[in-house]
């Protein structure tokens, strides 16, 4: 999956943020995440493993562009990434989440089965802990296919 993500600055008219730092990371196609582990959350331990996380700096467009898998589940919580913003002079903007269309997801766990193995998903956006509030800022457009691969397209605003 490409992931290609645009950081806005809500202060300069939703312009593109040059220079801020993009932090990214999701769970592999199990729903285990690398640097965590060993406990009832996760019981596989992947503390001293680094995988499925990423750090870019923007251009001048405010763009970053990562290259990775498309994300597994577990059980709890509807598929997503984690993001973490910085500024250039690394104070933290924002921490959020970017959430899948439902329909895609459903596509990727129910056809690729070789590659995701825990079946369909237990928990969705509408019922997710963390987007029952309200998704649709987080909600991610996505292209292509399970054949081809998916592409993501995604605009984050913060108030630089």
């Amino acid at each position: 999956m490409e992931i290609n993500l645009t950081v806005q600055d809500l202060n300069n008219g939703c312009a593109g943020l040059e220079g801020a730092l993009v932090d990214i990371w999701h769970c592999d196609a199990d729903g285990s995440y690398s640097e965590y582990g060993g406990m009832q959350m996760q019981s596989t331990d992947y503390i001293t493993y680094h995988f499925l996380r990423g750090r870019q700096v923007t251009n001048a467009d405010g763009l970053v562009n990562f290259i990775s898998i498309f994300p597994g589940w577990y059980r709890g919580r509807a598929p997503h990434i984690h993001v973490h913003i910085y500024d250039a002079s690394g104070k933290s903007l924002l921490v959020t989440q970017i959430a899948f269309p439902t329909e895609i997801t459903e596509t990727v766990y129910t056809t690729a089965t070789d590659l995701y193995t825990n079946g369909e998903q237990d928990t969705y956006n509408d019922n997710d802990n963390v987007f029952r509030d309200g998704y649709e800022q987080e909600l991610a457009t996505l292209t292509g296919s399970v054949a081809e691969g998916y592409v993501l397209t995604h605009a984050i605003v913060v108030q630089a």
